[in-house]
C-alpha cells in the first residue's frame, strides 16, 4: 500500500526517521524542462455526487519560467454528458463571470456511481477561426464505504504527531484507488498538493480499521521548521474540527494527483510548469484532467490527550 501526499524533503525525511506508522514515500518527478513549451489548452474537472453546481476549469499553459499565472480560456463551449443504460442527459456549461475561464452547470446536478461522463470543450485556442475540441470521459466509480475517521496523537522524538485514521471497507476483487480531501476548522484544503492518495495493495477486500493514511505535525512545533518548509505543511492542534471526504477514484487520476505533487509548487491545477511531464486523459493534444468520483465523509476532533 503506497500513501502519498507532497511535502518538502525536510518533512520527509523526518517523517521516515521518526514515525514507523507512515507506509509510503513521496514519488517525486526529476526531470526539469528548462525551455518554454508552446501554450497548450489546459483543461481541469472533477464530477462528483455532492448536488452542486459542477465545473470546468479552462486555462493556457505558461513555459517553466513565466512569472504569470495562466491565462484564462474566456471562449469556449462546453457540454456535458452523462449516460446510463438506456438514459442519458447533456448540460451546456456556461462561464460563471467574464473572463474567468470557470464553466459551471446552469442548475446543480449530482453524478451518480456507475454512470458515465463525457466533457466536450469546443474553443479556437490557435486564433485560425477554427473551434478545436477537446474531450474526455470518466465513469464515476462505486462510493467507498467510510464508517468513520479517528484521530489519534503521539510522540516521535521531538515532535508530536497527530494521526488520520480510517475506518472503512476496502471492496474486494477490484484494484482501488483513494483519495482524501480533508478540513481543519474553517479552512479547507483543495489544493491538488495538499490532497492524500493511497491504493489498496495489500488491503484488498478487507475491513480496515483505524488505518492510518498521514501525520500532521502539532501546531506547538512550527517553529522547528525553517519558514519555507513550514509554509507548505500542514499543522494541527488539539481541539481542532477534522472533516475527511474519502473517495473511490480511478487509476489514471491515482496518477495525475502523483504526477501533479511532483511537480515544483502543487498549484491547482498545476500546469505553470513543464506540463509534458504531467499525464492527462484529455484529447487532441491538450492537458489537465477530467474525472467523476462519489465521497463517503465523516468528522473528528483532533483528541488533547496522547493516545496509548
Amino acid at each position: 500500500m503506497k500513501i502519498v501526499s507532497k511535502f518538502s524533503k525536510i518533512y520527509i525525511g523526518i517523517l521516515i526517521a521518526t514515525s514507523a506508522a507512515f507506509l509510503g514515500a513521496c514519488t517525486e518527478d526529476t526531470t526539469i524542462n528548462t525551455e518554454n513549451s508552446t501554450p497548450v489548452p489546459v483543461v481541469y474537472g472533477t464530477i462528483t455526487d455532492h448536488n452542486v453546481r459542477q465545473e470546468i476549469d479552462l486555462s493556457s499553459s505558461t513555459g517553466y519560467f513565466d512569472k504569470e499565472g495562466n491565462k484564462r480560456i474566456s471562449e469556449a463551449t462546453v457540454t456535458l454528458d452523462e449516460d446510463s443504460t438506456g438514459i442519458s442527459n447533456t448540460y451546456t456549461l456556461a462561464q460563471d463571470s467574464v473572463g474567468s475561464g470557470i464553466y459551471k452547470t446552469q442548475q446543480a446536478m449530482a453524478g451518480k456511481p456507475g454512470w458515465t461522463y463525457k466533457l466536450t470543450v469546443k474553443t479556437d485556442f490557435d486564433q485560425d477561426g477554427t473551434a478545436e475540441t477537446y474531450q474526455a470521459e470518466s465513469e464515476m466509480p462505486k462510493r467507498v464505504n467510510l464508517d468513520s475517521i479517528t484521530i489519534t496523537k503521539a510522540k516521535e522524538g521531538s515532535y508530536t504527531l497527530f494521526s488520520l485514521n480510517i475506518n472503512a471497507q476496502d471492496p474486494p476483487v477490484e484494484e482501488n484507488y483513494y483519495l482524501c480531501r480533508y478540513s481543519i476548522n474553517d479552512t479547507i484544503y483543495n489544493k491538488i498538493s495538499k490532497y492524500i492518495y493511497f491504493d489498496d495493495t495489500s488491503l484488498d477486500g478487507t475491513y480496515v480499521k483505524n488505518l492510518s493514511i498521514w501525520h500532521f505535525f502539532d501546531k506547538g512545533d512550527k517553529s522547528k521548521f525553517s519558514d519555507s518548509d513550514a509554509e507548505d505543511m500542514v499543522f494541527m492542534s488539539a481541539g481542532d474540527r477534522v472533516h475527511a471526504e474519502v473517495s473511490n477514484i480511478t487509476e489514471g487520476y491515482y496518477h495525475f494527483i502523483e504526477d501533479c505533487q511532483g511537480q515544483k509548487d502543487g498549484s491547482n491545477p498545476m500546469f505553470g510548469g513543464p506540463p509534458a511531464n504531467i499525464s492527462t486523459n484529455i484529447s487532441n493534444g491538450a492537458r489537465g484532467y477530467f474525472t467523476a468520483f462519489s465521497t463517503s465523509s465523516a468528522n473528528y476532533v483532533a483528541p488533547k490527550d496522547f493516545t496509548k
